[in-house]
C-alpha cells in the first residue's frame, strides 16, 4: 500500500495556507476603524438626546410663562369687572389710579360694594394690585397695614426684552375711566438653554367698567 503525504520540513500547500488565512482574527487597523464607528454612533445618539432634553425644557419654560401670565390676567380682569359696583348710589369710585406713576411700583385700587352696605370696608371690596420688580401682588383689605399676597413671580412686563417695563394698567380716559387695558408679560425664570434668551408671554385684555354685576 502506498501512503501519500508530505515530508518533514516541506512548505505548506496553497490549500493549507488558504485555510489558515481564513481563520485569522481582526487586525489592529480593523479594530480601530470599528471602534471609531461605534464612538461616532454613540456621539450622534448623545447629541440627539441632549438636544431633545433642551427642546423639552424650552417647551416647559414657554408653557410655564404662558400659564403665569394667563392666571394673573384672569384674576385681575375678574376683579376689575366688579369695579364701581354701587347699588345704593353712595358715590363709590370704580378705581383709583397709581398715586405716584414716576416711581418703580405700579399700582391700582379697585372699589366695589359687593355686600351692598354702602361702604367698601369688607374683605375683597377694596383691592390694591401692584407690580414691583418682577412680582405681582395684591391686597384684598381696606387696611393699609395688611400684607400683600403674591399673585405671580417673574412678571416683568418687558415684552421686547429691552429692560423697560410697559404699563400694566392703561386707563381710558385717565380720569373717570370707562375702560382699562390690562397687559401682563411673564418671563421664564432662566434663559432658554438653546437660544440663551428668556421665554416671554404677553396677555392683553381690555376691561369695560360698569356699575352693575
Amino acid at each position: 500500500m502506498i501512503v501519500l503525504g508530505t515530508r518533514a520540513g516541506a512548505a505548506p500547500t496553497a490549500s493549507a495556507r488558504s485555510a489558515c488565512s481564513g481563520e485569522r482574527g481582526f487586525t489592529l487597523v480593523e479594530m480601530l476603524i470599528g471602534l471609531t464607528l461605534v464612538l461616532l454612533l454613540m456621539s450622534s445618539v448623545s447629541l440627539l438626546v441632549i438636544e431633545g432634553s433642551r427642546l423639552n425644557r424650552s417647551t416647559q419654560m414657554a408653557i410655564a410663562a404662558q400659564a403665569t401670565a394667563r392666571n394673573c390676567s384672569s384674576v385681575i380682569v375678574q376683579t376689575l369687572r366688579t369695579a364701581g359696583w354701587d347699588p345704593l348710589g353712595v358715590g363709590i369710585p370704580s378705581v383709583l389710579p397709581d398715586p405716584d406713576p414716576t416711581d418703580d411700583v405700579e399700582q391700582i385700587e379697585v372699589f366695589a360694594d359687593l355686600d351692598e352696605d354702602g361702604s367698601t370696608v369688607s374683605e375683597g371690596e377694596r383691592v390694591t394690585i401692584r407690580h414691583s420688580g418682577d412680582r405681582l401682588e395684591w391686597r384684598r383689605s381696606a387696611d393699609p397695614d395688611a400684607p400683600f399676597e403674591t399673585l405671580g413671580v417673574n412678571i416683568t412686563n418687558d415684552s421686547d426684552g429691552d429692560g423697560t417695563s410697559e404699563p400694566m394698567f392703561v386707563l381710558n380716559p385717565p380720569s373717570n375711566p370707562e375702560t382699562i387695558t390690562v397687559t401682563i408679560t411673564a418671563r421664564s425664570p432662566s434663559p432658554d438653554p438653546r437660544t440663551g434668551r428668556y421665554e416671554r408671554y404677553t396677555v392683553s385684555t381690555e376691561v369695560v367698567l360698569r356699575n352693575s354685576l
